[in-house]
């Protein structure tokens, strides 16, 4: 059935024909779908065959079978592709009749392993017909794989006459708004993971990162856009470098990891393109698995993803089983999602030198490198919150002059908070000397106040500064 052409350029050629479908009756509401993903369409490619000559033939990406009535048969009877020699092209392609409402992605055998990127594809093409109405049928799109299955999924439609009024509910649920409101019920095979219950898929396409979830018993509401958080982590283990995707929704409880080999081909575009752009479209599906619902998601967290590379970058080689062991074992010990623990969060500023002193507190127990490191490449604190919370605490801190270890002062100073550490001690020294005769007021403790001024005399000997005036060691309750 397939055409050799005379063209000699290895560039392919797309070519649509561009009719138009006018005038048909149809079973149910749905009109014909006319939108360019469901005309016909040939693409020119190179077929190389080991030994034989190379041929360039024109191949059906979409088929329309209204267009092109003659072609049915031989896409039914997996004639469609087949070379004059009788050997066939593995391509996929779109099988749209129309008249009679099917349309589906036909998986020949010998390209099943490229089913994820051709409904990817197919998927992004529904998605930018924006003024096209895309009718149930296209929505609800098969994937069907070679010609004995779209002869039964074709065979199957034609035996279906039913009246849909016979099947419709008396009290029909209300529509939900989507995402993309007319892509609401699309149906794409999933059949991407024996773990979809429990893990993301991964794919990139063009540079755009897809990431597909399927929901579990119980969790119809999960991962929806308001509630769902994209994080990057690193967890080392023996020296082999294990990059987790985890995608959380904290609202329901719910999570969904992947687990990538940076040094891996296929997983180090993925963690290439979150380092330049960290965001991703989701694709929920239910467990049968049929299409719930899409959104893009976004998050801080390039820097994050950068620091994983350049660790990854360092790390040594191994095979892939080992790193596959390595993997079974951070499903074995997941780590932890919840941003409970460290001080790294945007809130107010301190209420009083009590709440200063015990955010302070709590960043000093988090400012040794390993801790740090736990934040950004464990806990995925986005790197930008990283920065502007420290810069809060330590802001409070100075604010009610209380003396801080001697890295969150250096710190202080690469913050712009002070000329010099000797010039940020002073400040700290003449601001506490201003609230100690009410520090009750400020909720200090006497404890509290002789702690302060102790650490405060050993920071003007560390760094070379003197008092410029005395300070009473006993607090006012005067009022």
């Amino acid at each position: 059935m397939l055409r050799r052409t005379g063209h000699h350029s290895g560039d392919r050629l797309v070519r649509e024909t561009g009719a138009t479908l006018t005038g048909q009756q149809h079973r149910g509401s749905d009109g014909p779908y006319t939108g360019p993903s469901g005309r016909t369409r040939t693409e020119l490619v190179r077929v190389f065959r080991s030994g034989r000559e190379t041929l360039e033939v024109e191949v059906f990406r979409v088929l329309n079978v209204l267009e092109h009535p003659d072609l049915r048969e031989p896409a039914l009877s997996g004639e469609l592709h087949r070379l004059d020699d009788g050997e066939a092209v593995a391509i996929p392609y779109v099988f749209h009749d129309p008249t009679a409402r099917l349309f589906a992605l036909v998986i020949p055998d010998g390209a099943r392993n490229r089913e994820l990127s051709e409904r990817t594809r197919l998927l992004d093409l529904l998605m930018s017909e924006q003024e096209i109405e895309v009718p149930d049928y296209v929505r609800h799109f098969a994937i069907v794989y070679g010609p004995e299955e779209l002869r039964r999924y074709v065979g199957d439609a034609e035996a279906m006459e039913v009246d849909v009024s016979e099947l419709a509910p008396v009290d029909a649920p209300a529509p939900v708004a989507s995402f993309y409101p007319r892509l609401a019920g699309l149906l794409p095979r999933a059949g991407f993971s024996e773990r979809a219950s429990s893990e993301l898929a991964p794919f990139i396409e063009e540079d755009t990162l897809w990431l597909f979830v399927s929901l579990g018993s119980g969790e119809a509401d999960a991962f929806a856009e308001s509630s769902t958080d994209l994080l990057v982590q690193l967890k080392t283990i023996e020296q082999l470098p294990v990059c987790i995707l985890s995608l959380v929704d904290s609202r329901q409880g719910a999570v969904r990891r992947a687990y990538l080999n940076p040094a891996r081909s296929a997983d180090g575009p993925i963690l290439e393109c979150l380092r330049r752009e960290f965001r991703a479209t989701v694709i929920v599906l239910d467990g049968q698995p049929r299409f719930v619902r899409a959104f893009h998601i976004e998050a801080p967290r390039a820097a994050n993803a950068e620091m994983i590379l350049e660790r990854a970058d360092r790390a040594p080689s191994s095979s892939t089983e080992r790193w596959e062991r390595a993997a079974d074992v951070c499903r074995d010990m997941p780590l932890p999602l919840e941003p409970v623990g460290h001080p790294f969060v945007m809130q107010a500023n301190a209420a009083d030198a009590a709440d200063a002193l015990r955010r302070l507190r709590h960043l000093e127990q988090w400012s040794a490198p390993d801790r740090i490191e736990e934040a950004l490449l464990v806990r995925s604190v986005p790197r930008t919150a990283f920065e502007l919370s420290r810069r809060q605490i330590v802001a409070d801190a100075l604010a009610f002059g209380l003396a801080m270890s001697d890295a969150l002062v250096l710190q202080a100073v690469r913050f712009g908070l002070g000329a010099d550490s000797a010039s940020l001690v002073a400040s700290l020294r003449q601001r506490f000397a201003e609230i100690v005769p009410s520090a009750s007021e400020h909720g200090l403790s006497e404890a509290q106040v002789q702690t302060n001024l102790a650490a405060l005399e050993r920071l003007e000997a560390l760094h070379g500064t003197s008092t410029a005036r005395d300070l009473s060691c006993t607090m006012d309750h005067s009022g």
